[in-house]
C-alpha cells in the first residue's frame, strides 16, 4: 500500500492543488469574455466580478462588484457607455458557486492529511472522502463552465454595444480557459484518487482474508504438531532377524 500511495494518492493531491490554483487564477482575472472595440480602440474584458478596459493611451481601468448595490449600471447612458459591460446576477451567482467548489476542494486537502492517521478505519474513510470531495468539486466546475457558456452565447450577453454601428461580439478569454484547465486537473485527480481508494479497499479485503487463513493454518499447525515423544514412538524399527531352521 505504501507504493500505491506514492504512485496514486500523493500525485492525486498534487494534481488537485494545481487545479485549485488554476481555478483561483481564473476567478481573480477579468478575461472571461473578451472583445476589441475598434471604435474605441480598446480591449474590453468582462469577468465574473471585475471588468477591465485598455484605453488608447495604454491606461488600464477596471471596475468591480460583489453585489448589486456596488454598481448601478442602469443609472445613465453615459455611465453605461463608460463602464460597460455591466455586471449581471448570473455572474455573481456563478462566482459564489465557484468559491463554494473551491472551499470543498480545500476540505478534500484536509481529509488527505487525516488519511495519514495510523487508525486504519480513519485512514480508509478519509481516503474515500478525499475522492468524493474532489469529484464534487469537479462537477461544480464543469457545471459552472457549462452555465457560463450558455449565458455567454445569449444575444443579450454576447455582444458589446458602443453605438448603433459599433456592435462587437465577445469571445471566451484566457480566464475561462484557466478554469477549464483547472477542471481537467480536478478530473484527473479524481480518477487517480478513485483508483487508489478502490485498491485500498481491495487490499483491506484480501488482507483480512489472508490474515484469517493464516490464523486457521496456525491453529491447524498447532493441532497437528508432533512432539519428541511422538517422533520417538514413530521411529523406524530395526528389521526382524531371520532364523535358520
Amino acid at each position: 500500500m505504501h507504493a500505491d500511495r506514492l504512485v496514486l494518492q500523493i500525485p492525486a493531491l498534487v494534481i488537485a492543488i494545481i487545479g485549485f490554483i488554476l481555478v483561483w487564477v481564473s476567478l481573480a482575472t477579468p478575461a472571461w469574455q473578451v472583445t476589441y472595440a475598434r471604435e474605441l480602440q480598446q480591449w474590453v474584458q468582462s469577468g465574473l466580478w471585475i471588468n477591465c478596459q485598455t484605453r488608447p493611451a495604454g491606461m488600464y481601468t477596471c471596475t468591480y462588484t460583489f453585489n448589486e448595490y456596488d454598481f448601478d449600471f442602469y443609472s445613465s447612458a453615459e455611465v453605461v457607455s463608460m463602464r460597460t459591460p455591466p455586471f449581471y446576477f448570473w455572474q455573481r451567482t456563478l462566482l459564489h458557486i465557484f468559491v463554494a467548489g473551491q472551499v470543498i476542494a480545500l476540505g478534500s486537502f484536509i481529509t488527505f492529511c487525516i488519511s495519514n492517521s495510523d487508525v486504519r478505519a480513519t485512514q480508509r474513510c478519509s481516503t474515500f472522502m478525499f475522492s468524493a470531495l474532489i469529484g464534487l468539486t469537479t462537477l461544480i466546475c464543469y457545471g459552472c463552465l457549462l452555465v457560463f457558456s450558455v449565458f455567454a452565447h445569449m444575444v443579450k450577453y454576447r455582444f458589446y454595444t458602443v453605438s448603433v454601428s459599433g456592435i462587437y461580439e465577445k469571445h471566451h478569454g484566457y480566464s475561462f480557459y484557466f478554469a477549464l484547465t483547472g477542471a481537467l486537473f480536478y478530473t484527473v485527480s479524481f480518477i487517480v484518487s478513485l483508483l487508489y481508494a478502490f485498491k485500498s479497499l481491495r487490499a483491506d479485503r484480501y488482507g483480512y482474508a489472508g490474515s484469517s487463513q493464516q490464523t486457521i493454518t496456525g491453529y491447524r499447525g498447532n493441532d497437528y504438531r508432533l512432539t519428541d515423544e511422538d517422533l520417538f514412538a514413530m521411529r523406524e524399527l530395526p528389521a526382524v532377524p531371520k532364523y535358520r531352521y
